[in-house]
């Protein structure tokens, strides 16, 4: 693949973006789905993670700080000594190339009061745009008209002004000794005017209205047994709905003043997707030393009422809503969690299988017959087979000898990576036409991170660089885009290549922590 550009043939693009506060990482509760390697940026990754330096394992180690955010039983942990903990962790994050970045700020805790244990969560985000070389997205192709020129408007200059999410995040349970069993709920609300790279994703557009909302709602039960084995169970909804007012430039031709004038037009385009899913994680020492075996089983049923009609450098779009989706995680790690050393691997396989349909409103009239309305006009299969493996080691360094107000250092690196191959067929009910097609790439992702703890708090930072994907309409100096060549007038999927151009996303995390005594 070239350095700055990576050209894929497509048939089209399935972008679900899934809004909750699991996306942290690919192996949790939720999983995501792609079938292109579009860099999809890291604007949900900003609760505090014990084990995000450590290429995010969490299989079989437990992520102190990050668990009872996923796994609303988890607060349980939290026990007489440690009642719990208050968090600030700002997170940084940019695309390479000038392609997206943001920022984001959380603030909340958690606490244990006898058998109960709850807690609360704000933040506010901001997000930037992209912002891609002028002159590169093509506008869409001029209407010549005879008679009298249509009424002329200015099209409005691309917004540049960054836009800001609200989220807010509650959690509360309950622990029962006698049965070592603890339960909980939360709820996580997200108020969004942006999602980052959304503004690559239509060609030729010339401004991007993005407002909607998330709810993720969980159930969580933790069974501990003698021994330090332990079954966590969480039980999920999300809902995620966008609505994206794109501003198109119409061009228009005068014959009066024999000029090209443009009108500007808005299209709404809606983004919907439900999941319920199910998550269990099983985990228990196997040998002495502190190592510990984990194995977890996910699944997510996802509904796609209404997907958005993307439009990527030129790439005509087909009617390929509404949809649904069943993807699965089945996975297992080995770690160290105990002594100055802690060290684990994850491996996790995920097939997923997508379908997806167009509807028509009306009665079309095709060689073979006259389909009646609300009859399938396209059908696309995906099937997937994925794969995740993560790796990562931390040591501690204790400070106690010198005397000093700190107490130790960690050190902190790990590496993951994503293989993503699917294989799509599209029967087109129009033309009585099939086509098939396979893709696959993988996507990299190191990382980096160093801890200070003090005998009253704990600083924590934490680095990622994830590389193997791309966004579209962003090109470097020694790019060209290839367009898909297409019908006009026929709504089929394009058979030519589109462009990505290849993108680095970095993230660096800061988690302050004062543990509640």
């Amino acid at each position: 693949m070239p350095t700055t550009m990576r050209t894929i043939p497509v048939s089209l693009t399935l972008l679900v973006l899934l809004a909750a506060v699991p996306a942290t990482r690919l192996s949790g509760q939720l999983i995501q789905i792609k079938t292109l390697p579009v860099a999809d940026g890291e604007q949900w990754r900003f609760f505090p993670s014990a084990n995000l330096g450590m290429g995010g394992v969490s299989v079989s180690l437990r992520d102190s700080l990050l668990d009872p955010f996923e796994n609303p039983a988890d607060g349980a942990r939290l026990s007489a000594k440690s009642r719990g903990f208050f968090f600030g962790s700002p997170n940084f994050y940019s695309v390479s190339k000038n392609a997206g970045g943001g920022r984001t700020l959380p603030i909340g805790g958690i606490t244990r009061i006898g058998s109960t244990f709850g807690g609360v969560v704000l933040a506010l985000q901001q997000i930037d745009n992209a912002r891609p070389p002028q002159n590169i997205a093509l506008p869409p192709t001029g209407v010549f008209v005879d008679g009298p020129t249509p009424a002329i408007d200015v099209a409005p200059t691309p917004t540049t002004t960054p836009r800001q999410n609200q989220f807010a995040f509650a959690t509360l349970g309950r622990v029962f000794e006698s049965a070592g069993v603890s339960v909980g709920a939360s709820a996580m609300w997200s108020g969004l005017r942006h999602m980052d790279g959304v503004d690559l994703l239509y060609a030729g557009s010339r401004n991007i209205d993005q407002h909607g909302s998330a709810m993720d709602v969980r159930l969580g039960a933790l069974k501990a047994w003698p021994g330090d084995r332990a079954l966590e169970t969480t039980l999920l909804y999300n809902h995620y709905g966008m609505t994206h007012d794109v501003t198109w430039a119409d061009s228009f031709w005068d014959p009066n003043l024999r000029v090209i004038v443009q009108r500007s037009r808005v299209e709404q385009n809606l983004d919907r997707t439900k999941v319920w899913g199910m998550h269990l994680r099983y985990t228990q020492p196997f040998a002495d030393g502190g190592w510990r075996i984990g194995t977890v089983a996910t699944t997510n049923l996802m509904s796609h009422p209404k997907l958005p009609d993307y439009q990527i450098a030129q790439v005509l779009t087909i009617p390929w809503d509404p949809g649904r989706s069943a993807a699965y995680d089945l996975g297992v790690g080995i770690g160290k969690a105990a002594g100055l050393t802690r060290f684990g691997v994850d491996a996790i396989y995920e097939p997923i299988t997508t379908h997806t349909w167009g509807e028509t409103p009306d009665s079309v009239v095709t060689p073979f017959g006259t389909r009646p309305p609300g009859s399938k006009t396209t059908e696309n299969w995906f099937r997937f087979s994925n794969a995740i493996v993560r790796t990562g080691v931390s040591r501690e360094i204790p400070m106690d000898s010198l005397r000093v107000a700190i107490r130790s250092l960690r050190l902190e690196a790990g590496l993951s990576v994503r293989s993503i191959s699917y294989a799509f067929n599209q029967t087109d009910h129009l033309t009585r036409v099939d086509r098939g097609q396979n893709e696959s790439w993988m996507e990299w992702t190191r990382t980096w991170g160093f801890g200070i703890r003090f005998t009253d708090l704990e600083f924590r930072y934490m680095g990622r660089t994830t590389t193997g994907t791309g966004r579209p309409g962003t090109f470097g100096n020694n790019s060209r885009a290839v367009f898909a060549a297409a019908d006009a007038n026929f709504l089929a999927p394009p058979n030519g290549p589109t462009t990505l151009t290849a993108v680095a996303v970095t993230t660096h995390q800061l988690a302050i922590s004062l543990p509640i005594r």
